[in-house]
């Protein structure tokens, strides 16, 4: 609590010599007058959130040139809770201390039940529209972001009519509206998750369709390479289909999955080095399978355990043998993605979610 807290007020006693004036950030342009978006998605969790400010933001302060912090959630009303205001401020002000877009993220529960009835409602719909504009007219923000999942096929015309609407109320406002989308290689797509976006559509009155190019094969199945660089290579190939390559923006996953305990956990590329040295385990780097580059490293590990015992204990019995393996992604991989943004002319990528990330992917972008 104390270095939180020594951390907080050095941080924000910097914003304040910087001397911040928040002018009125510029209107929508096309990312093919600029350099790629290189951006993140920022949510806090258990761990400090000031802790995250520091690791993901200050310490790549030449790297990102936008970032979304996961900053409010809708309710059933179709008003939004702010989730961590403190944070977010202090993040707003560093962000624009160092020249870095402010595009916060609206997002859904899981739950999509709250989000289909605001659709299917004009009531509802226009108190959403509200609340979402009473963010978007601040000065310290560039756009919105809105993150919408698990929406059934059904709400798929309800939900274009919804970004068109919001689209022309941000865009009078001068900010930038991206929409967050799930991942398909056509527009026929097998996954009813994926049915509801009209990419084509959603193209058309949007900033940026930031495409989630992950979760190819999640942890519910087998142990996989979670999105292999020839299907993300797909993904991406038929978002540019149908979406000008300047606004399609390509999500990155940044994170592995542990299969072989009693759940499959997700970890960030720092927890697996961990694993790797605690347990001897053994990597190796899956470059290509007979459908294309893939990119991802596989690691294989064993824990001896005992139910009767405690974990650090080792002198009681039976012991078993848990074997676990993980899936993940580092440098190499996003260095495998950085060459479909640059043959796709794409407008970017987003990441979710730096904070314990490979540090040398950043020797990608520079």
């Amino acid at each position: 609590m104390r270095r939180s807290f020594w951390l907080f007020a050095i941080l924000w006693s910097a914003v304040l010599v910087v001397g911040v004036v928040a002018a009125d950030p510029p209107g929508p342009s096309s990312n093919s007058t600029r350099q790629p978006i290189i951006g993140a998605w920022l949510r806090s969790g258990s761990r400090d959130p000031l802790r995250q400010l520091v690791v993901i933001v200050a310490t790549r302060l030449k790297s990102y040139n936008e970032i979304s912090a996961f900053s409010y959630t809708v309710e059933r009303d179709g008003s939004l809770t702010a989730n961590d205001p403190v944070t977010d401020g202090v993040l707003v002000d560093f962000a624009r201390a160092n020249n870095i877009r402010v595009v916060p993220t609206v997002s859904s529960t899981w739950n999509s039940t709250h989000i289909v009835n605001i659709l299917r409602s004009p009531t509802l719909r226009a108190n959403h529209i509200n609340a979402i504009m009473q963010v978007a007219q601040s000065p310290l923000i560039d756009g919105i972001d809105i993150d919408y999942e698990n929406l059934p096929p059904s709400s798929r015309q309800a939900f274009t009519d919804f970004i068109t609407q919001l689209a022309f109320y941000v865009h009078n406002e001068g900010k930038t509206l991206s929409v967050t989308v799930p991942p398909k290689v056509r527009e026929n797509d097998a996954a009813t998750l994926t049915a509801f976006a009209d990419y084509a559509a959603l193209g058309q009155v949007a900033d940026e369709i930031r495409v989630m190019a992950y979760e190819y094969r999640g942890k519910t199945g087998d142990p996989a390479p979670n999105a292999p660089i020839w299907w993300v290579r797909q993904a991406m190939s038929y978002t540019i289909s149908v979406v000008p390559s300047e606004k399609a923006i390509m999500g990155v996953h940044l994170y592995g999955y542990d299969w072989g305990g009693s759940e499959t956990t997700a970890l960030w590329w720092n927890d697996i080095q961990t694993l790797k040295e605690k347990y001897g385990g053994v990597e190796r780097y899956v470059e290509s399978d007979d459908r294309g580059t893939v990119g991802e490293t596989e690691l294989t590990y064993t824990l001896n355990r005992s139910p009767l015992c405690p974990p650090a204990f080792f002198d009681c019995a039976p012991f078993f043998r848990e074997k676990h393996t993980v899936y993940y992604v580092d440098a190499r991989y996003v260095a495998e993605a950085w060459k479909i943004l640059k043959e796709y002319q794409l407008g970017g990528l987003v990441m979710w979610r730096p904070g314990g990330e490979d540090p040398t992917i950043w020797d990608v972008f520079d």
